[in-house]
């Protein structure tokens, strides 16, 4: 049987992406790893993680090993919409969806919204694994250009004004890949377009805990709270990523409404981590949880940005990032991340080559790196194994 006759037309976007032959790659040969954005794993709450599963087996088995309802374990969906309302987002119970990992919140958002011949405005550079979810359903691609202060929220009014824009998808704080935030002076002006415009916007909040200079980031949400927009948002960050429990909060009717395709997906996520995740939360874990990864992760940042002004200073420029987990590296233009990889892979360093994070086609001078995965020693010696390739 000739398969490739029998996909739907829908399928024909679907193809080996870069960044997941180089996780291959990076499972067959010893790398220094600044490609995939994994957690480091000294920063999971492994004993905590225990008690909480523990006390669901002996405490509610017979309900954490059942099927159970659509929207998710009610005291976690409880416990979203007070933390969204304790950051300046009023939120209720009501308006709160459980997803299995924020990826799938913008699947659901995005069959919500979008359908071939869409318009979907989105930052240029954004979240890779976001594209290939949008191009699924045959949008047309928008790409906002983006400065040290995120998008410019009069650039994207105008272009929410343009015919057949159904969505606009964001990354206000601690961007992928970019590492910007959104500055505070353009957020309620975006909104408002958005108010003015109809155009939803869905607000990837993945990163939004993990800040390592001064200040506490508010979601976009809080902004203009009295506009409605959707946010995703994620437990992997901060807890653990195998946990796939994360949420998705906006008008309640629309939460409902996603609800009812969220079922014709996988009927509900998980139940059993549902309820450890809420153990933990409830056990007023998070807080020192946040500080302890703030501090892992905020030494590592350091520790990349001395290494980068050490083997790229004056050659290069790169991000700083206030928080996250990503920085961008450009090169002279005449450099090409994307025809660099494989000598860097050869010398033993893995990154992910800039221009799949664009979706205007940009980049090609680019490199996302991680500054989470490695340890401070690996961090000093990868960076120098890449500027022996860039530079020899």
């Amino acid at each position: 049987m000739d398969w490739e006759e029998r996909y739907a037309d829908r399928m024909g976007w679907v193809r080996s992406l870069e960044i997941m032959d180089l996780i291959r790659l990076m499972s067959q040969r010893p790398l220094i790893n600044f490609a995939a954005g994994l957690p480091d794993p000294a920063g999971f709450p492994v004993e905590a993680l225990k008690d909480a599963a523990d006390e669901v087996l002996t405490d509610d088995w017979r309900s954490a090993l059942q099927y159970s309802e659509p929207e998710g374990y009610r005291p976690l969906r409880d416990w979203v919409a007070a933390d969204l309302t304790r950051r300046g987002v009023p939120t209720s119970t009501d308006q709160v969806l459980i997803v299995s990992g924020s990826q799938q919140g913008i699947d659901l958002v995005a069959r919500a919204f979008l359908q071939p011949g869409s318009v979907l405005l989105t930052e240029d550079p954004t979240y890779l694994s976001a594209l290939p979810i949008f191009r699924s359903f045959g949008v047309e691609m928008s790409p906002l250009a983006m400065d040290d202060g995120g998008l410019d929220p009069d650039a994207a009014g105008a272009a929410m004004r343009q015919p057949g824009v159904k969505l606009l998808y964001t990354m206000a704080n601690h961007h992928n890949p970019s590492g910007t935030t959104l500055s505070d002076d353009r957020r309620r002006p975006l909104l408002e377009h958005a108010a003015e415009t109809g155009v939803p916007i869905l607000v990837d909040e993945a990163y939004l805990d993990l800040r390592y200079e001064p200040g506490e980031p508010a979601p976009l949400a809080a902004a203009a709270p009295e506009i409605p927009i959707l946010t995703v948002g994620t437990f992997s960050k901060t807890v653990a990523p195998a946990m796939r429990v994360a949420w998705l909060a906006g008008p309640a009717p629309v939460i409902e409404r996603i609800g009812i395709l969220k079922q014709l997906t996988d009927l509900h996520a998980n139940p059993f981590t549902q309820r450890v995740v809420h153990r933990f939360l409830s056990a007023g874990h998070l807080p020192a949880q946040v500080d302890r990864l703030r501090s892992l992760y905020r030494g590592k940042r350091d520790v990349f940005l001395r290494a980068l002004e050490r083997n790229f200073g004056g050659r290069a420029t790169w991000s700083r990032p206030a928080g996250g987990m990503f920085l961008m590296l450009r090169l002279p233009p005449e450099q090409s991340g994307t025809a660099l990889l494989e000598k860097a892979l050869e010398h033993g360093v893995a990154y992910v080559p800039g221009s799949l994070f664009y979706p205007s086609g940009d980049g090609e001078n680019t490199m996302r790196l991680c500054f989470v995965s490695a340890s401070a020693a690996d961090i000093d010696e990868g960076v120098a194994r890449l500027a022996q390739v860039v530079w020899s």
